[in-house]
């Protein structure tokens, strides 16, 4: 019978032949050695299954799946996660790096705080060579006692989420949507704002975590709704009514949290009230479904 491991680590790849064995050999190098990693190929085409494969021989710990076509990042990164058996997890892209201490931190924080549910370290950015170029502040210790008011803080402070790549408990994990059904971009705010619900975030007050942007990654760009739609849902499909998707999603995480019923009229109406905010894109979207039938 194969032991369970205290930690998770999944890793969700698409061409990553220029980064990932950096990256893999990072995780291999953790102090806290009682851990699986679990490589999720979304059908690459480079030389990407290869270097795995090759890794696979030479540690047990690794486990590697190759999709036979590209899900999108949303499919392939809940992949990672229902593929893991540790008591904790952690996503972690195969262009970056973590400080070899990192997982031995996050697991002892995590550990001795039964209300949290994700631990992170500062966050660094690195350049292609793996030099750094800067701290990036997340601003997300949401160590408050009331689920609204981390809820709130959260969507009100993100911007990257460099949270999403620290140590999470899966038994909040499983509760939630994760990454949703790939109807929508940005799925990792929407997941991490819906932990907020299940108990409190800690931030380590050491940088833990290198996060590395290139043009190839996901952040690059996220303006270019091409490139999004292709990360998230992958080749050929475009996202239809994403804001109402999204907002849809919000709401029904919401109803379905833990939270006392009060508490999920506030949040309820917080999301209401950015709709009402948001309300000339929601109309855009609408007219946009109507020209494209008329179109079809």
């Amino acid at each position: 019978m194969k032991k369970i491991p205290k930690i998770s680590v999944g890793m969700p790849v698409y061409n990553g032949e220029e980064y990932i064995e950096e990256s893999i050999r990072c995780i291999l190098n953790q102090t806290c050695e009682d851990f699986e990693l679990i490589i999720s190929d979304n059908a690459s085409t480079d030389r990407t299954k290869k270097i795995c494969q090759d890794f696979v021989k030479t540690d047990q710990r690794i486990s590697y799946v190759c999709n036979k076509k590209n899900l999108g990042a949303a499919a392939n990164y809940n992949q990672a996660f229902r593929l893991s058996s540790g008591k904790y997890f952690r996503w972690f892209n195969s262009d970056d790096l973590c400080a070899p201490n990192c997982h031995e931190q996050c697991l002892s924080v995590i550990e001795n705080n039964p209300s949290a549910v994700l631990c992170y370290g500062k966050t660094s950015f690195i350049d292609m060579r793996g030099e750094i170029t800067g701290l990036y502040e997340d601003n997300l210790n949401l160590q408050q006692d009331c689920p609204v008011d981390r809820y709130k803080i959260f969507c009100k402070s993100v911007g990257l989420t460099n949270v999403i790549y620290g140590l999470m408990r899966r038994s909040a994990m499983e509760r939630t949507m994760l990454m949703g059904d790939s109807s929508f971009p940005a799925a990792d705010i929407d997941f991490m704002a819906e932990m907020t619900l299940y108990g409190t975030f800690i931030e380590i007050p050491e940088v833990l975590f290198f996060r590395r942007m290139h043009e190839q990654a996901s952040s690059w760009d996220r303006k270019d709704k091409k490139i999004q739609q292709e990360f998230w849902k992958g080749k050929n499909h475009d996202f239809i009514f994403p804001m109402w998707r999204k907002n849809y999603t919000n709401l029904k995480a919401i109803q379905n949290s833990p939270i006392h019923y009060s508490e999920k009229v506030k949040l309820q109406m917080f999301i209401f009230r950015g709709m009402i905010w948001e309300r000339n894109a929601l109309l855009y979207e609408i007219f946009q479904e109507i020209t494209n039938i008329f179109r079809r």
